[in-house]
């Protein structure tokens, strides 16, 4: 548990951080790709890129010698000391202090709660944190070192900065599973992208650890970049991927002076978690100025384009509970109608692209007339109508990524037509 964490609600079912060893999140990543018939190839290293036309031509250093390959395009997701960064000549701006050190570590140890985080804060930067890992026998330590620290420390050392830092000698650490010295380095790339060839994660920004904004910001890079890159594959408009350096470049900015006040608050004694907001969080990241804001962004309204889309709890057509997050779950774009006007429209619109988008509606109440297909649902409590601020008859389409695209109030079919073509791919149109 966190001081001052938030609590559940319909919209944010999920406000709490929740720790996981990067060993476990590699683990689910590469069982999914697994699922998708993508292997990951260990050994390999990239040294040379080259760009053709339509074509990236990669060139490889395996176990069994070098090999060259060609793609439609590539990402460099290869962290803070990129190689493609370095190759595509992208700058990479920002600071280093040498003065600040900090050992980051999943021990197991003895003498603590694991239903608490546990903080000793202290006004000469001598802090330590030791938190829980999930659905694990070990907890993250972290714990600011001298400016020399260099390499892995030994298990008798980090407990002798435990006990001082604690004040307690029954806290024991049996087992250092993994450590690593973090020193104070800020920085970002000036552009995303290079013809056919973009940045993704640690590749074009680095912060402190600060927060756990690090793999969260990385997952959403990701996320922004591989659904337009699929839909342009498939047909949509190339300058659909002018977008994601639009989107995410301001993000990740935001995101390493975030990181900094809060690694500056920690050297200060501030003690992280109280109060934990959505900043932290990152409930919040949205796209305020986008060529894929289809509509009006004002002051009166909630949720806009750019917005992320909130969660609510339904009732479906067969009475069974369900979360709008799980009927956005996928990889397709979601029309959410609030009205009937919306919901024709909503269901033509599904059957244009019947391979890419799905149409939703939400009705008030239960009967026979406002729940006629398996497409409708009951907001029964009117929660999803509140947290959206709907006021009359309203379409909202929700991009992949779980952002809000287009709101539209008594929207007609040609108008949203002309704004999803700006993203869906015309080959996944109906004929």
């Amino acid at each position: 548990m966190v001081p001052g964490a938030p609590e559940p609600t319909a919209s944010t079912p999920y406000p709490r951080t929740v720790l996981l060893p990067q060993w476990r999140v590699e683990e689910v990543l590469r069982e999914r790709l697994g699922e998708l018939g993508v292997m990951v190839e260990y050994g390999s290293e990239l040294f040379g890129l080259k760009q053709e036309g339509d074509r990236v031509q990669a060139s490889l250093r395996t176990a069994s010698g070098s090999e060259s390959d060609s793609f439609s395009y590539a990402i460099g997701c290869d962290g803070a000391s990129s190689t493609v960064r370095r190759l595509l000549e992208i700058g990479f701006l920002g600071q280093t202090d040498e003065t600040v050190r900090m050992l980051t570590a999943d021990v197991e140890l003895s003498g603590l709660d694991r239903d608490f985080w546990h903080w000793w804060p202290s006004a000469d930067g001598r802090l330590l944190a030791l938190c829980p890992l999930a659905a694990t026998d070990t907890f993250q330590l972290q714990v600011g070192v001298a400016a020399d620290t260099a390499g892995e420390l030994p298990l008798k050392e980090i407990q002798a900065l435990v006990e001082e830092r604690s004040g307690r000698a029954d806290i024991r650490i049996r087992r250092v599973v993994w450590q690593s010295v973090w020193r104070f380095n800020v920085r970002m790339v000036d552009r995303y992208r290079a013809e056919r060839v973009f940045l993704a994660g640690d590749s074009a920004h680095v912060h402190s650890p600060a927060g756990g904004l690090g793999m969260n910001t990385g997952i959403q890079d990701a996320y922004n970049l591989g659904w337009k890159i699929a839909h342009v594959l498939h047909g949509a408009p190339e300058a659909l991927l002018d977008t994601y350096e639009q989107e995410r470049l301001p993000i990740a900015a935001d995101v390493l002076n975030l990181s900094s006040e809060l690694i500056a608050g920690r050297v200060k004694g501030v003690v992280p978690g109280e109060g934990q907001g959505s900043d932290t969080l990152q409930l919040k990241v949205h796209y305020p100025v986008s060529e894929l804001n289809g509509s009006l962004r004002g002051e009166h309204v909630f949720v806009q384009a750019g917005d992320r889309a909130p969660d609510s709890l339904l009732c479906g057509p067969d009475g069974a509970a369900v979360r709008l997050f799980d009927l956005f779950r996928g990889t397709h774009t979601s029309a959410l109608a609030f009205g009937p006007r919306s919901s024709k429209v909503a269901d033509a619109l599904a059957r244009r692209f019947p391979y890419c988008l799905k149409s939703f509606t939400l009705c008030p109440a239960a009967s026979p007339t406002t729940v006629p297909s398996t497409s409708h649902f009951t907001d029964g409590e009117g929660h999803a109508r509140q947290d959206y601020s709907i006021d009359g008859d309203t379409l909202l389409v929700i991009r992949p990524d779980g952002y809000v695209g287009l709101r539209a109030t008594e929207p007609s079919e040609a108008e949203a037509l002309r704004y999803l073509r700006r993203f869906l791919p015309e080959e996944h149109a109906a004929r």
